[in-house]
This record gives structure tokens, sequence and C-alpha cells, in this order.
């Protein structure tokens, strides 16, 4: 009931933009409230604070009257949302990655402080003290794909033993010239879209594992799993592929060479 809720509360919002001849992108400077945001209100998806919906709204070029109706809509659609166990979606199971892992046919991947799960070396893993994937074994599967967005601060950050970043640099690069693997790296020099305190990976749209420094927790909530979604297609956006990718990689692994020689 509730997303049926949250559809007709976002085909209502629309209709009011549209009949305005404003864009998402106008609603959005307004309001103060990121352009993917106002995207996701529309279609119906719950976003985490109910505020941000009545922004939205307030934004929009229609009578306190017209709102009215609006954020009724609000209230009901989200008084649901409000009641639902904090915990619900949630899970702290051990070693759920690497069973999302072995059958996702889809996998996206963001890291900000290290290098992504899915690329580690056996070496690198080791001498950082995290773990491993097995994913990797799956690369040659071309009916998956695989996606990773990884900053440059974090392809810069070693572990004690610096000598496995040569060695680990490689191994990230030549994983982004397998066909069905898309690297992206985000310069330094570019803003984050969205800043997240963890990293994570999304398996087929269906649950994000955050890997915390004791544990793993797994999202299940569709709403939030919609939430990390959006917030990969918003980092992979301003990061590099291909060849400058490539070429950022080979710049990085030119300083640690100097740095451990």
């Amino acid at each position: 009931m509730t997303k049926e809720k949250l559809r007709s509360l976002g085909v209502a919002i629309r209709k009011v933009r549209r009949e305005a001849k404003w864009s998402g992108r106008e609603v959005a400077r307004r309001s103060g409230v990121p352009q993917a945001t106002v995207s996701r209100v529309e279609n119906g998806q719950r976003v985490d604070d109910v505020n941000t919906v009545e922004r939205v709204i307030a934004a929009l070029p229609i009578s306190s009257d017209a709102a009215g109706p609006l954020l009724a809509k609000v209230r009901d659609a989200y008084s649901e949302v409000e009641n639902r166990r904090a915990d619900a979606g949630v899970s702290l199971v051990r070693d759920t990655a690497r069973r999302w892992e072995k059958i996702a046919i889809t996998v996206r991947e963001f890291q900000s402080g290290m290098v992504p799960r899915g690329l580690r070396s056996p070496e690198y893993a080791q001498a950082a003290d995290v773990s491993p994937s097995s994913i990797v074994d799956r690369f040659g599967d071309t009916g998956c794909g695989f996606g990773f967005v990884v900053t440059e601060g974090a392809l810069r950050t070693w572990p004690a033993d610096g000598a496995v970043m040569p060695d680990q640099l490689d191994r990230v690069a030549r994983a982004g010239e397998l066909p069905n693997v898309r690297l992206g790296v985000v310069p330094w020099s570019v803003p984050l879209p969205v800043m997240l305190p963890h990293g994570f990976s999304v398996f087929d749209d269906e649950a994000v594992v955050v890997e915390t420094f004791t544990a793993q927790m797994t999202i299940t909530e569709p709403d939030s799993v919609a939430a990390y979604v959006d917030a990969y297609a918003q980092l992979e956006a301003v990061a590099v592929t291909g060849d400058e990718a490539a070429e950022l990689l080979a710049r990085i692994r030119r300083d640690f060479e100097e740095l451990t020689h």
C-alpha cells in the first residue's frame, strides 16, 4: 500500500511541475534538493527525510491551498514508513557478501577509503588485513556485468606494506580492460556529488552490502537499496573511465614506485 501511495504522490508532483513547464533541474535549484532526489520523489521512490519532499512541494509554483492536498499525500504515505521497525531489511549475518558474489548477475561497488573488495589482490588484502573476494573468478563470465567506482584518494591510500601497491594497481588496470567490467576512478580534483561514510556493493538491485571495520551489514529493504543504486549512478557519472582511467592509474603507480624504491 505504501508503494502505491508514494507512486500517487510522485505522479501528482510531476503533474504540477509539467503544468508549470518547469524542468526537474529547476525544481531542484529552487528547493535546494538534488535533482536525482527530485526524480526519485516523482518516480514514487521513498527518500530518507520526509522534509525533503515537503521542500520540493514548497518550491512548486502553486498556492498554499493547492499545496495542501499534496502535503496530505506526503503525511499519508510517510506515516506508514515511519511506523516500520528501524532494522527492517537489515542483516548482520556473516559472509553474506560471499554468497551474493557467487550468484549476482550485476555487481557494482564503490570505495573511497581502499581498493574495492572485488579488485583486491591477495597480497593487498593481507597487508591491509581486510577480506579478499572471489568475484574475480567470475570476470570471465560474459553473462554478468561488474562495475567499480573508486576515488583516487582510495588508490593512493596504502597499507603498512606499500610494496604491494604497484602490483595491486596493475590488477585494477587489467580488470578495467575486460569487456564486462566497467571501471571508473574519481580524480581527487573532482567533488563528489554524494558524500558517503562508507563503501558499498550493490548486487542485482536487490541487496547492498556495507563493509564496516568490524562487520558486514546487508541491506535488502527496497527503498534503501534504490538509494544506493542512485548514489552509485551519481558517483559513476563524475568518474573518468577508459583511457583516462588507465592514464590516472599509471600515474598513481609511478608515484608509488618512487615512494617504495
